[in-house]
């Protein structure tokens, strides 16, 4: 009965934030403007009084939230660890094991499994255009979790590297690497904060004795974030992060940025946070932030998600031109590149 009624207060808070956010929707589809417009247009608006119905026909939840509260178990408390307060982010995610990550996303596919095909294709479909032009491309994954990514597109590029902060996720990643006739694959433990001092370590710049030139910096270089792995890292060192793996794509190479869509993130709250707690813990509606599209719960796990709109102000930001920006389903697919 507590773990009953503790799943239902959870959805509740959630439904009020959620209907809360469909009133801001609807004021902004009617004009307003300001935190003066909006306090009008909630108090005063016939169509606010829809609530969550409304936000229904908007595109901000891909479906219905009574579908979306039937698909949530009422059990999902049971067996799970007590809640525990950590500090620091980063030793959070050295405590993500390697189940718990691949039970989350990619062991059960039925929340991610169109986007994990999307973003594989999306980049192969880099690696292609640049060999079609001539060059040797090789790929880094910032945030190589326990390595799907780059085990599906390695025999894509000369050299795949993969990179995590997490040293579980590393020995996962090179215990279940494939032999290679063409190419290398390698995995890193490391800070992507400091990217480019790890691979200059990992990579000497002269050319081998027989070699066709310098291993890896002589190829253009795809450096991928995907997964939403950004919207994990803490806020304060995200910028850091951008600027490391520009610098490491060059003018020659290519940034790739997956993030996870805004317009899902209610959406997921439900039916992929609140469903998976031993990967984020258990939370309320108050650790939900609609507004900013964030997760923080009391276990010190927080994530952000990314509208089209954001993702192509943080590239400009940095100086890249898009090449693309796409949005399909749960995925924001961007391309850039520094001139």
């Amino acid at each position: 009965m507590q773990f009953a009624s503790r799943s239902s207060a959870v959805r509740s808070g959630i439904q009020a934030s959620l209907s809360l956010m469909s009133q801001r929707a609807i004021s902004r589809e009617l004009g307003a403007r300001g935190i003066i417009g909006l306090s009008r247009q909630e108090v005063h608006s016939p169509r606010a009084a829809h609530g969550i119905r409304a936000l229904v026909t908007s595109e901000s939840i891909p479906s219905t939230f009574e579908h979306v509260l039937a698909a949530v178990p009422m059990s999902n408390e049971q067996n799970v660890a007590p809640v525990t307060e950590v500090v620091d982010p980063a030793e959070k995610w050295k405590k993500i094991t390697v189940e718990m990550w691949r039970n989350a996303v990619y062991t059960n596919q039925t929340y991610f499994g169109d986007l994990i095909q999307d973003t594989n294709e999306f980049v192969k479909n880099i690696a292609e255009q640049i060999k079609l032009n001539g060059h040797r491309v090789s790929m880094v994954e910032v945030g190589c979790g326990t390595g799907e990514f780059v085990r599906a597109n390695e025999h894509e590029f000369r050299t795949a590297v993969g990179v995590d902060f997490n040293q579980e996720f590393i020995a996962f990643c090179k215990t279940n690497a494939p032999a290679r006739k063409v190419g290398s694959t390698q995995y890193f433990q490391g800070d992507a904060c400091e990217l480019n001092d790890l691979l200059k370590q990992k990579f000497p710049k002269c050319a081998a004795r027989g070699s066709r030139g310098v291993e890896f910096w002589d190829d253009s270089r795809v450096v991928a974030c995907v997964g939403n792995t950004i919207g994990i890292i803490p806020e304060e060192l995200r910028p850091r992060v951008y600027e490391e793996m520009a610098e490491l794509a060059g003018k020659d190479g290519v940034l790739v940025m997956v993030y996870w869509n805004a317009r899902w993130f209610g959406d997921a709250c439900l039916n992929f946070y609140h469903a998976n707690p031993n990967l984020c813990g258990v939370f309320e509606g108050e650790n939900v932030d609609f507004k900013n599209t964030t997760l923080k719960t009391p276990m010190g796990y927080r994530t952000k998600w990314t509208g089209a709109d954001e993702a192509r102000a943080l590239m400009e930001d940095l100086g890249m031109e898009i090449i693309s920006l796409r949005e399909k389903g749960k995925g924001i697919f961007v391309a850039a590149r520094r001139f």
